[in-house]
Protein backbone atom coordinates (compact mmCIF):
# COMPACT_ATOMS: atom_id res chain seq x y z
CA UNK A 1 0.00 0.00 0.00
CA UNK A 2 2.85 2.25 0.75
CA UNK A 3 4.36 1.57 -2.86
CA UNK A 4 1.51 2.92 -4.13
CA UNK A 5 0.90 6.35 -2.44
CA UNK A 6 4.55 7.32 -2.96
CA UNK A 7 4.05 8.28 -6.65
CA UNK A 8 1.39 10.46 -5.61
CA UNK A 9 3.31 11.93 -2.97
CA UNK A 10 6.43 12.48 -5.59
CA UNK A 11 4.19 14.24 -7.56
CA UNK A 12 2.14 16.18 -5.36
CA UNK A 13 5.52 17.37 -3.68
CA UNK A 14 6.73 18.17 -7.46
CA UNK A 15 3.83 20.24 -8.39
CA UNK A 16 3.91 22.09 -4.79
CA UNK A 17 7.65 22.71 -5.52
CA UNK A 18 6.43 24.12 -9.25
CA UNK A 19 3.76 26.33 -8.00
CA UNK A 20 6.26 27.76 -5.06
CA UNK A 21 8.83 28.68 -7.53
CA UNK A 22 6.19 30.93 -9.12
CA UNK A 23 5.56 32.66 -5.85
CA UNK A 24 6.54 35.89 -6.89
CA UNK A 25 5.32 35.57 -10.37
CA UNK A 26 1.62 34.78 -8.97
CA UNK A 27 1.91 37.55 -6.26
CA UNK A 28 2.65 40.45 -8.65
CA UNK A 29 0.34 39.35 -11.25
CA UNK A 30 -2.79 38.00 -9.54
CA UNK A 31 -2.66 39.04 -5.87
CA UNK A 32 -0.79 42.72 -5.91
CA UNK A 33 -3.29 44.60 -8.36
CA UNK A 34 -6.45 43.62 -6.71
CA UNK A 35 -5.26 44.28 -3.08
CA UNK A 36 -3.96 47.64 -4.31
CA UNK A 37 -7.17 48.36 -5.94
CA UNK A 38 -9.26 46.96 -3.82
CA UNK A 39 -11.84 49.93 -4.03
CA UNK A 40 -12.83 48.91 -7.84
CA UNK A 41 -12.31 45.18 -6.98
CA UNK A 42 -15.27 43.12 -5.91
CA UNK A 43 -14.86 41.31 -2.34
CA UNK A 44 -14.95 38.08 -3.38
CA UNK A 45 -11.67 38.91 -5.35
CA UNK A 46 -10.33 40.70 -2.36
CA UNK A 47 -11.29 37.74 -0.33
CA UNK A 48 -9.60 35.10 -3.00
CA UNK A 49 -6.51 37.34 -2.93
CA UNK A 50 -5.85 37.59 0.78
CA UNK A 51 -6.29 33.95 1.49
CA UNK A 52 -3.96 33.09 -2.26
CA UNK A 53 -0.72 34.45 0.26
CA UNK A 54 -1.34 31.84 3.01
CA UNK A 55 -2.35 29.19 0.56
CA UNK A 56 1.09 29.79 -1.17
CA UNK A 57 2.90 29.59 1.92
CA UNK A 58 0.80 26.01 2.39
CA UNK A 59 1.87 24.95 -0.77
CA UNK A 60 5.58 25.35 -0.05
CA UNK A 61 5.37 23.83 3.01
CA UNK A 62 4.34 20.59 1.32
CA UNK A 63 6.72 21.30 -1.25
CA UNK A 64 9.53 22.43 0.35
CA UNK A 65 9.35 21.14 4.08
CA UNK A 66 8.63 25.20 5.69
CA UNK A 67 6.17 27.36 4.22
CA UNK A 68 8.38 30.16 4.46
CA UNK A 69 12.55 30.99 4.30
CA UNK A 70 13.98 31.79 7.45
CA UNK A 71 15.35 35.66 7.56
CA UNK A 72 16.83 37.51 10.35
CA UNK A 73 13.61 39.77 10.37
CA UNK A 74 11.02 36.89 10.87
CA UNK A 75 10.66 38.09 14.59
CA UNK A 76 9.65 41.59 13.78
CA UNK A 77 7.35 40.89 11.09
CA UNK A 78 5.50 38.32 13.62
CA UNK A 79 5.03 41.12 15.72
CA UNK A 80 4.03 43.34 13.45
CA UNK A 81 1.41 41.27 12.30
CA UNK A 82 0.28 40.17 15.59
CA UNK A 83 -0.13 43.76 16.39
CA UNK A 84 -2.95 44.74 12.76
CA UNK A 85 -5.84 42.82 15.14
CA UNK A 86 -4.68 44.60 17.71
CA UNK A 87 -4.72 47.55 15.20
CA UNK A 88 -8.32 46.59 14.21
CA UNK A 89 -9.62 46.18 17.55
CA UNK A 90 -8.40 49.67 18.54
CA UNK A 91 -10.32 51.19 15.32
CA UNK A 92 -13.40 52.62 15.92
CA UNK A 93 -14.54 52.42 12.54
CA UNK A 94 -13.01 48.91 11.07
CA UNK A 95 -13.72 49.95 7.33
CA UNK A 96 -11.10 52.39 7.64
CA UNK A 97 -8.78 49.80 8.29
CA UNK A 98 -9.38 47.35 5.65
CA UNK A 99 -7.06 49.28 2.89
CA UNK A 100 -4.03 49.28 5.52
CA UNK A 101 -4.68 45.75 6.40
CA UNK A 102 -4.45 44.49 2.64
CA UNK A 103 -1.14 46.77 2.07
CA UNK A 104 0.04 45.01 5.18
CA UNK A 105 -0.65 41.58 4.15
CA UNK A 106 0.39 42.53 0.56
CA UNK A 107 3.86 43.64 1.59
CA UNK A 108 4.57 40.71 3.92
CA UNK A 109 3.87 38.62 1.23
CA UNK A 110 5.52 39.95 -1.32
CA UNK A 111 9.05 40.14 1.22
CA UNK A 112 8.09 36.32 1.71
CA UNK A 113 8.18 35.92 -1.58
CA UNK A 114 11.04 37.66 -2.36
CA UNK A 115 13.26 35.77 0.27
CA UNK A 116 11.87 32.77 -0.83
CA UNK A 117 12.27 32.92 -4.77
CA UNK A 118 15.90 34.42 -4.97
CA UNK A 119 17.93 32.08 -3.92
CA UNK A 120 20.16 31.77 -6.91
CA UNK A 121 22.72 34.08 -8.79
CA UNK A 122 20.69 34.05 -11.89
CA UNK A 123 16.49 34.82 -10.54
CA UNK A 124 18.52 37.58 -8.19
CA UNK A 125 19.88 38.78 -11.67
CA UNK A 126 16.69 38.70 -13.28
CA UNK A 127 14.56 40.33 -10.53
CA UNK A 128 17.74 43.16 -10.14
CA UNK A 129 17.11 43.58 -13.59
CA UNK A 130 13.21 44.49 -13.54
CA UNK A 131 13.77 46.20 -10.07
CA UNK A 132 15.98 48.36 -12.20
CA UNK A 133 13.78 48.98 -15.24
CA UNK A 134 10.52 49.66 -12.92
CA UNK A 135 12.57 52.47 -11.53
CA UNK A 136 13.68 53.86 -14.96
CA UNK A 137 9.97 53.63 -16.08
CA UNK A 138 8.60 54.65 -12.84
CA UNK A 139 11.02 58.13 -13.40
CA UNK A 140 9.32 58.61 -17.07
CA UNK A 141 6.18 57.96 -15.89
CA UNK A 142 6.39 60.92 -13.31
CA UNK A 143 7.79 62.93 -15.69
CA UNK A 144 5.18 63.12 -17.79
CA UNK A 145 2.37 61.89 -15.22
CA UNK A 146 2.50 64.47 -12.03
CA UNK A 147 0.12 66.43 -10.94
CA UNK A 148 2.46 68.82 -10.04
CA UNK A 149 2.64 71.69 -7.18
CA UNK A 150 5.24 74.37 -7.59
CA UNK A 151 5.21 76.69 -4.90
CA UNK A 152 7.72 75.65 -2.09
CA UNK A 153 10.61 77.05 -3.68
CA UNK A 154 10.55 78.58 -7.11
CA UNK A 155 13.35 78.88 -10.05
CA UNK A 156 12.83 80.52 -13.32
CA UNK A 157 14.18 76.97 -14.41
CA UNK A 158 12.19 75.12 -12.90
CA UNK A 159 8.90 76.96 -13.65
CA UNK A 160 10.35 76.40 -17.44
CA UNK A 161 10.67 72.73 -17.33
CA UNK A 162 7.23 72.78 -15.57
CA UNK A 163 5.61 74.66 -18.61
CA UNK A 164 7.35 72.24 -21.12
CA UNK A 165 6.31 69.24 -19.75
CA UNK A 166 3.40 67.40 -21.46
CA UNK A 167 0.56 65.71 -19.15
CA UNK A 168 -0.11 62.23 -21.02
CA UNK A 169 -0.14 60.20 -18.46
CA UNK A 170 -3.10 59.87 -16.22
CA UNK A 171 -3.68 57.01 -13.82
CA UNK A 172 -6.97 55.62 -13.13
CA UNK A 173 -6.95 55.82 -9.67
CA UNK A 174 -6.24 59.37 -9.86
CA UNK A 175 -6.93 61.24 -12.49
CA UNK A 176 -5.52 64.53 -11.64
CA UNK A 177 -2.46 62.77 -12.02
CA UNK A 178 0.61 61.09 -9.20
CA UNK A 179 0.71 62.80 -6.55
CA UNK A 180 3.57 65.18 -6.30
CA UNK A 181 4.81 64.72 -2.27
CA UNK A 182 3.94 60.04 -3.02
CA UNK A 183 6.19 60.64 -6.36
CA UNK A 184 8.77 61.83 -4.23
CA UNK A 185 8.97 59.53 -1.76
CA UNK A 186 9.30 56.54 -3.63
CA UNK A 187 11.85 58.07 -6.49
CA UNK A 188 13.77 58.60 -3.30
CA UNK A 189 13.85 55.16 -2.31
CA UNK A 190 14.35 53.63 -5.37
CA UNK A 191 17.03 55.76 -7.33
CA UNK A 192 19.85 54.86 -5.28
CA UNK A 193 19.60 51.95 -7.02
CA UNK A 194 20.54 53.18 -10.45
CA UNK A 195 22.70 55.73 -9.81
CA UNK A 196 25.01 52.87 -8.24
CA UNK A 197 24.62 50.58 -11.52
CA UNK A 198 25.20 53.90 -13.21
CA UNK A 199 28.73 53.72 -11.47
CA UNK A 200 29.69 50.14 -10.82
CA UNK A 201 28.20 48.55 -14.03
CA UNK A 202 31.04 47.05 -15.78
CA UNK A 203 29.71 47.32 -19.28
CA UNK A 204 29.86 51.22 -20.38
CA UNK A 205 26.73 51.00 -22.63
CA UNK A 206 24.73 49.94 -19.70
CA UNK A 207 26.68 53.08 -17.57
CA UNK A 208 25.34 54.97 -20.18
CA UNK A 209 21.71 54.00 -20.00
CA UNK A 210 21.48 53.73 -15.96
CA UNK A 211 23.13 57.05 -16.29
CA UNK A 212 20.01 58.79 -18.68
CA UNK A 213 17.56 56.94 -16.50
CA UNK A 214 19.37 58.32 -13.25
CA UNK A 215 19.17 62.31 -14.34
CA UNK A 216 15.58 61.47 -15.61
CA UNK A 217 14.44 60.56 -12.13
CA UNK A 218 16.62 62.72 -10.41
CA UNK A 219 14.44 65.74 -12.41
CA UNK A 220 11.55 64.54 -11.78
CA UNK A 221 12.34 64.29 -8.25
CA UNK A 222 13.53 67.65 -7.94
CA UNK A 223 10.34 69.01 -9.68
CA UNK A 224 7.99 67.36 -7.32
CA UNK A 225 9.82 69.21 -4.93
CA UNK A 226 9.71 66.60 -2.34
CA UNK A 227 12.40 68.08 0.33
CA UNK A 228 12.12 65.12 2.80
CA UNK A 229 12.66 62.95 -0.91
CA UNK A 230 15.61 65.25 -2.16
CA UNK A 231 17.08 65.44 0.97
CA UNK A 232 17.06 61.70 1.59
CA UNK A 233 18.80 60.91 -1.59
CA UNK A 234 21.48 63.65 -1.24
CA UNK A 235 22.33 61.69 2.13
CA UNK A 236 21.81 58.72 0.35
CA UNK A 237 24.40 59.76 -2.28
CA UNK A 238 26.89 61.03 0.22
CA UNK A 239 26.43 57.52 2.29
CA UNK A 240 26.90 55.49 -0.83
CA UNK A 241 29.69 57.08 -1.68
CA UNK A 242 31.37 56.34 1.34
CA UNK A 243 30.50 52.58 1.42
CA UNK A 244 32.74 52.77 -2.18
CA UNK A 245 35.68 54.74 -0.72
CA UNK A 246 36.31 55.92 2.46
CA UNK A 247 38.36 58.74 0.87
CA UNK A 248 34.57 60.01 -0.08
CA UNK A 249 34.59 61.10 3.85
CA UNK A 250 36.41 64.49 3.15
CA UNK A 251 33.68 65.03 0.59
CA UNK A 252 31.44 64.75 3.40
CA UNK A 253 33.14 66.64 5.94
CA UNK A 254 33.62 69.89 3.38
CA UNK A 255 29.98 69.59 3.00
CA UNK A 256 29.53 69.48 7.01
CA UNK A 257 31.49 72.56 6.91
CA UNK A 258 30.09 74.10 4.51
CA UNK A 259 26.47 73.39 6.04
CA UNK A 260 27.33 74.86 9.30
CA UNK A 261 29.32 78.04 7.56
CA UNK A 262 25.69 78.09 6.29
CA UNK A 263 23.94 77.96 9.16
CA UNK A 264 26.07 80.17 10.53
CA UNK A 265 25.78 83.21 7.87
CA UNK A 266 22.26 82.82 7.58
CA UNK A 267 20.73 81.83 10.54
CA UNK A 268 18.71 78.40 11.34
CA UNK A 269 15.37 79.93 10.63
CA UNK A 270 15.79 81.09 7.01
CA UNK A 271 17.21 77.36 6.57
CA UNK A 272 13.71 75.96 8.25
CA UNK A 273 11.79 77.97 6.47
CA UNK A 274 13.26 76.46 3.33
CA UNK A 275 13.12 73.12 4.28
CA UNK A 276 9.57 73.21 5.55
CA UNK A 277 7.64 76.18 3.91
CA UNK A 278 4.15 75.58 3.15
CA UNK A 279 3.58 74.69 -0.18
CA UNK A 280 0.15 76.22 -1.99
CA UNK A 281 -1.57 73.00 -2.02
CA UNK A 282 -0.40 71.77 1.62
CA UNK A 283 -2.11 71.94 4.67
CA UNK A 284 1.28 70.70 7.02
CA UNK A 285 4.18 72.32 4.97
CA UNK A 286 5.11 74.64 8.09
CA UNK A 287 7.66 74.29 10.24
CA UNK A 288 5.29 75.39 13.15
CA UNK A 289 2.71 73.09 11.84
CA UNK A 290 5.17 69.62 11.25
CA UNK A 291 5.86 70.20 14.83
CA UNK A 292 2.11 70.51 16.13
CA UNK A 293 1.32 67.21 14.13
CA UNK A 294 3.89 65.54 15.53
CA UNK A 295 2.79 66.93 19.27
CA UNK A 296 -0.52 65.44 18.43
CA UNK A 297 1.02 61.95 17.47
CA UNK A 298 3.10 61.80 20.50
CA UNK A 299 0.07 62.80 22.96
CA UNK A 300 -1.45 59.63 20.77
CA UNK A 301 1.06 57.65 21.57
CA UNK A 302 1.46 58.64 25.34
CA UNK A 303 -2.54 58.00 25.68
CA UNK A 304 -2.50 54.56 23.32
CA UNK A 305 0.67 52.92 24.48
CA UNK A 306 0.12 49.44 23.58
CA UNK A 307 -2.75 49.26 20.94
CA UNK A 308 -2.18 52.71 19.16
CA UNK A 309 -5.05 54.89 18.08
CA UNK A 310 -6.45 52.25 15.37
CA UNK A 311 -5.01 51.10 11.72
CA UNK A 312 -6.03 54.38 9.45
CA UNK A 313 -7.61 56.30 12.01
CA UNK A 314 -5.05 58.59 12.95
CA UNK A 315 -6.93 61.38 10.98
CA UNK A 316 -10.16 60.73 12.23
CA UNK A 317 -9.11 60.82 16.20
CA UNK A 318 -6.96 63.44 15.36
CA UNK A 319 -10.19 65.87 14.89
CA UNK A 320 -11.96 64.69 17.75
CA UNK A 321 -9.58 64.38 20.34
CA UNK A 322 -6.87 66.34 19.05
CA UNK A 323 -7.60 69.37 16.74
CA UNK A 324 -4.59 71.09 16.10
CA UNK A 325 -4.70 75.00 16.18
CA UNK A 326 -2.98 76.24 13.17
CA UNK A 327 -4.86 73.59 10.60
CA UNK A 328 -9.11 74.03 10.12
CA UNK A 329 -11.17 70.73 11.15
CA UNK A 330 -12.45 70.67 7.43
CA UNK A 331 -8.93 69.45 6.32
CA UNK A 332 -8.21 65.56 6.52
CA UNK A 333 -4.37 64.30 7.50
CA UNK A 334 -3.97 60.84 7.31
CA UNK A 335 -0.89 60.31 8.90
CA UNK A 336 1.81 62.48 11.30
CA UNK A 337 3.89 62.69 8.24
CA UNK A 338 6.73 61.20 10.16
CA UNK A 339 7.55 57.31 9.72
CA UNK A 340 8.24 56.37 13.47
CA UNK A 341 4.86 58.64 14.19
CA UNK A 342 3.11 56.99 12.07
CA UNK A 343 4.28 53.18 13.15
CA UNK A 344 3.49 54.39 17.10
CA UNK A 345 -0.13 56.25 16.68
CA UNK A 346 -1.49 52.60 14.24
CA UNK A 347 0.28 49.60 16.20
CA UNK A 348 1.54 51.50 19.33
CA UNK A 349 4.43 51.12 21.13
CA UNK A 350 4.97 46.92 20.58
CA UNK A 351 5.00 47.86 16.74
CA UNK A 352 6.99 51.27 16.70
CA UNK A 353 9.71 48.62 19.00
CA UNK A 354 9.03 45.93 15.99
CA UNK A 355 9.97 48.23 12.95
CA UNK A 356 12.95 50.15 14.81
CA UNK A 357 14.37 46.73 15.36
CA UNK A 358 13.58 45.58 11.51
CA UNK A 359 15.35 48.80 10.36
CA UNK A 360 17.94 47.98 12.35
CA UNK A 361 18.69 44.36 11.20
CA UNK A 362 18.07 45.67 7.97
CA UNK A 363 21.20 48.01 8.01
CA UNK A 364 23.05 44.96 9.66
CA UNK A 365 22.35 43.51 6.42
CA UNK A 366 23.23 46.17 3.80
CA UNK A 367 26.65 46.20 5.28
CA UNK A 368 27.29 42.73 5.96
CA UNK A 369 26.15 42.86 1.93
CA UNK A 370 28.79 45.62 0.76
CA UNK A 371 31.55 44.01 3.14
CA UNK A 372 30.71 40.36 1.12
CA UNK A 373 29.84 41.30 -2.30
CA UNK A 374 33.20 43.32 -2.71
CA UNK A 375 34.76 42.45 -5.85
CA UNK A 376 32.12 40.65 -7.55
CA UNK A 377 29.05 41.87 -9.68
CA UNK A 378 26.63 42.34 -6.45
CA UNK A 379 28.82 45.18 -5.61
CA UNK A 380 26.41 48.04 -7.53
CA UNK A 381 23.36 46.07 -6.16
CA UNK A 382 24.61 46.33 -2.51
CA UNK A 383 25.57 49.34 -2.50
CA UNK A 384 22.20 50.69 -3.92
CA UNK A 385 20.03 48.68 -1.35
CA UNK A 386 22.34 50.12 1.44
CA UNK A 387 21.47 53.88 0.05
CA UNK A 388 17.70 53.39 -0.82
CA UNK A 389 17.27 52.31 2.89
CA UNK A 390 19.45 55.49 4.26
CA UNK A 391 16.54 57.46 1.89
CA UNK A 392 13.84 55.69 3.25
CA UNK A 393 14.69 56.69 6.94
CA UNK A 394 16.13 59.97 6.12
CA UNK A 395 12.26 61.37 4.00
CA UNK A 396 10.35 59.01 6.71
CA UNK A 397 10.95 61.84 9.05
CA UNK A 398 9.39 64.57 6.65
CA UNK A 399 6.75 62.41 5.31
CA UNK A 400 5.29 58.50 5.56
CA UNK A 401 5.16 55.55 3.48
CA UNK A 402 3.46 53.70 5.01
CA UNK A 403 0.34 51.49 4.49
CA UNK A 404 -1.94 53.92 3.97
CA UNK A 405 -0.36 54.50 0.62
CA UNK A 406 -0.07 52.00 -2.51
CA UNK A 407 4.37 52.76 -2.89
CA UNK A 408 4.16 51.46 0.92
CA UNK A 409 4.65 47.96 -1.06
CA UNK A 410 7.75 48.78 -2.72
CA UNK A 411 9.27 49.21 0.48
CA UNK A 412 8.74 45.74 1.30
CA UNK A 413 9.65 44.64 -2.09
CA UNK A 414 13.01 46.67 -1.47
CA UNK A 415 13.43 44.86 1.81
CA UNK A 416 12.71 41.81 0.51
CA UNK A 417 15.49 42.09 -2.27
CA UNK A 418 17.86 43.05 0.12
CA UNK A 419 17.43 40.15 2.57
CA UNK A 420 17.89 37.80 -0.74
CA UNK A 421 20.94 39.02 -1.12
CA UNK A 422 22.18 39.22 1.61
CA UNK A 423 21.10 34.84 2.58
CA UNK A 424 22.72 34.43 -1.11
CA UNK A 425 26.03 35.95 -0.32
CA UNK A 426 26.40 34.47 2.78
CA UNK A 427 25.76 31.10 1.49
CA UNK A 428 28.40 31.93 -1.03
CA UNK A 429 31.29 33.24 1.63
CA UNK A 430 32.78 29.92 1.88
CA UNK A 431 32.46 28.23 -1.73
CA UNK A 432 34.09 29.43 -4.56
CA UNK A 433 32.72 31.75 -7.65
CA UNK A 434 31.05 34.21 -5.37
CA UNK A 435 30.20 36.48 -8.63
CA UNK A 436 28.83 33.88 -10.83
Amino acid sequence: MQSRTEPAKLLLRTAARWIAELQLLILLVGVAPVLLFDVWMPRWAICAALAAIPTLWLIRWVGSGSPIRATPLDLPILILLLMVPVGVWAAADGLLSLPQIYRIVLGVGLFYAMASALTTGRHLQIVTALVLAATATLGVLALLGTDWHPGKFSLPLLDAIYACLPAIVRPFWNPEGFGSNTMGGILAMTLPLLIAFAVGARRWLLKGLFAVASIAGCLALLLSQSRGGIIGLLLAILVMGVARSRWFLIVVLILGLGGLLLAGTMGIEPISELVFSSAVDSAVGGLEDRLELWSRALYMSQDFPVTGVGLGMFGRVLQILYPLLLVGPEVVIPHPHNVFLSQAVDSGIPGLVAFVALLLVLFFMAVRSIHLSRRTQWWPLAIGLLGALVAFVVHGQFDSVTSFIKPHTAFWGIIGLQTALWLYLRGQKKRPGLGS
